[in-house]
């Protein structure tokens, strides 16, 4: 079943960036154009638009009904190179982390004030669907976005947390800034961040920043299942995923004082 999905998300992304193709090679194109260069019914096309609308890849036309590439591509196109590396390069070991702690695992990227889920194994007993390919949570919610947003460099993390306030002064049920602080001063000292069931009720998760050849925060991975299965006293899953957190950035070429 795992395996299944897997292959079903690979095959939506493929999709994905088949229509980006054609949209930068065409500019402004309908559902029905793009649907048949890329060979798909156009009902699926509409689908697959409306959820890359919604990560910000594809925007409307000057047109109504006729579609364009989104402003995020603009710079997702100058990191894409990278990104696809990061997954590549990670799919293997969170599948090791899979089969260690036989819970799902993730790999999450940062989108402005959210955590873009772009690589999900499932677990071997249970699954939980809070968080599939494509999904995304906001940063102070779930251990990926947590470890994203506790190890930003200090000016974004600032900058983040201001964006926090204005939108709570605009009635968002966002954490208090206090409590968000405290969270990250203690995934700073452990080395890892913890979700216990904030997202999933009986579900907890716990996760880890990985870096570039840089040093720079390159992505946030996670480990998630039922909770006395995660957070247990007999089990090791910080540990495990802050191994497997290591193994990965030094993958993409971290040195080992680079941070």
């Amino acid at each position: 079943m795992a395996v299944d999905t897997d292959v079903a998300g690979m095959a939506i992304l493929q999709k994905a960036g088949a229509i980006i193709n054609v949209l930068e090679r065409e500019g402004e194109s309908s559902a029905a154009q793009i649907s048949e260069a890329v060979g798909e019914p156009v009902s699926s096309t509409y689908r697959l638009l409306s959820t890359m609308m919604a990560l910000g890849w594809v925007d409307t036309g000057s047109k109504r009904g006729r579609y364009r590439l989104g402003v995020d591509v603009l710079r997702i196109g100058g990191m894409l190179e990278d990104r696809l590396d990061v997954r590549s390069v990670a799919s293997p070991i969170l599948a090791e982390l899979r089969d260690a702690t036989r819970n799902s695992t993730f790999l999450c990227l940062l989108r402005h004030d959210n955590a873009v889920c772009v690589e999900r194994i499932g677990g071997r007993d249970v699954q939980s669907l809070a968080m599939r390919l494509g999904d995304s949570l906001p940063l102070y919610s779930g251990a990926a976005p947590r470890a994203l947003l506790s190890f930003l460099p200090n000016e974004e993390l600032r900058a983040t947390l201001d964006r926090f306030e204005a939108r709570r002064r605009n009635g968002e049920a966002i954490p208090s800034e206090g409590s968000i602080l405290r969270e990250i001063e203690i995934a700073r000292e452990v080395g890892y961040t913890v979700s216990d069931e904030d997202v999933t009720p009986g579900i907890a998760s716990i996760g880890a920043p990985i870096y570039n050849h840089r040093g720079e925060l390159e992505g946030g991975i996670s480990v998630s299942g039922l909770r006395d299965r995660v957070l247990g006293p007999d089990v090791d899953t910080a540990e495990k995923v802050k191994r497997s957190a290591a193994q990965i950035s030094r993958a993409l070429g971290k040195l080992e004082d680079a941070q």
